[in-house]
């Protein structure tokens, strides 16, 4: 990743969360770090139990770079074991309830089953229903918004996802991560199945197996952000991603 400032900032702060976590589900080497410029950088554990490094530079410049490299070995369609926490119960700042969710998910109220059962139905409608169409929604849109669109991302996706789940009364967290391929992170849903959390990805209507590799989750998107920091400067940004994941025989 690479950000580029027409005019010289200095007084840098960040918080990158590009570091996929280990549990039982994956096995994460990292093999190679490199941010500049930098100060210092510690890494860290936020509130939601995600790695980030965090760090300032002071000086002046024109551009901030980071990239890591590792090995990810993942067991995928298995349940993560862990507690509840209840904030997943309730609607956050991207997941309201508006008109259009409450209806769309008092549709699904009749669903029967347990929460996996449930929520894989949801995501099959939603699959059907929901349009894949970039440049409609940006990193601001609402599941409200993007639901009356009936266009969006992934990360419409699974606001929308959750914002039904929790409707229904299925806890529901929100993932970001990397699929196999050349390109940029991708978003997807946890559920809450009573044992744990398993993921299901409403874009592509799949379970998330071994081709998904985890980096950080939250209420919604806002708790995942990859990049975040402030700066001192008047001056403009661009931002560059570039992803990489390659299976290994």
């Amino acid at each position: 990743m690479s950000l580029r400032f027409t005019e010289p900032v200095w007084d840098h702060y960040f918080a990158l969360r590009c570091i996929p976590g280990n549990d039982e589900n994956q096995k994460i080497t990292i093999t190679s770090r490199y941010v500049q410029p930098t100060d210092s950088m510690d890494e860290v554990t936020d509130g939601f139990g995600n790695h980030k490094y965090v760090g300032h530079y002071a000086d002046l410049h024109r551009k901030f770079e980071y990239e890591v490299e590792g090995i990810a070995q993942v067991e995928g369609m298995r349940i993560r074991k862990e507690e509840l926490h209840p904030m997943y119960r309730y609607p956050s700042e991207f997941t309201q309830c508006g008109p259009q969710i409450q209806a769309y998910a008092d549709r699904m109220s009749n669903l029967e089953g347990t929460n996996l059962e449930r929520a894989i139905q949801v995501m099959h409608q939603l699959y059907e229903h929901f349009q894949y169409k970039s440049g409609v929604t940006d990193i601001h849109t609402t599941a409200e918004e993007a639901m009356r669109l009936g266009q969006g991302v992934c990360q419409d996706y699974a606001h929308i996802m959750i914002a039904v789940l929790r409707r229904m009364g299925i806890p529901a967290r929100y993932v970001n991560g990397l699929m196999i391929g050349e390109g940029y992170t991708h978003a997807w849903v946890e559920i809450y199945t009573g044992e744990g959390w398993y993921g299901l990805d409403p874009t592509n209507n799949l379970h998330v197996d071994d081709y998904y590799i985890k980096i950080a989750h939250g209420r919604d998107y806002k708790d995942c952000v990859l990049d975040k920091g402030r700066f001192l400067g008047m001056t403009e940004q661009t931002q560059e991603i570039y992803v990489n994941v390659e299976e290994m025989k």
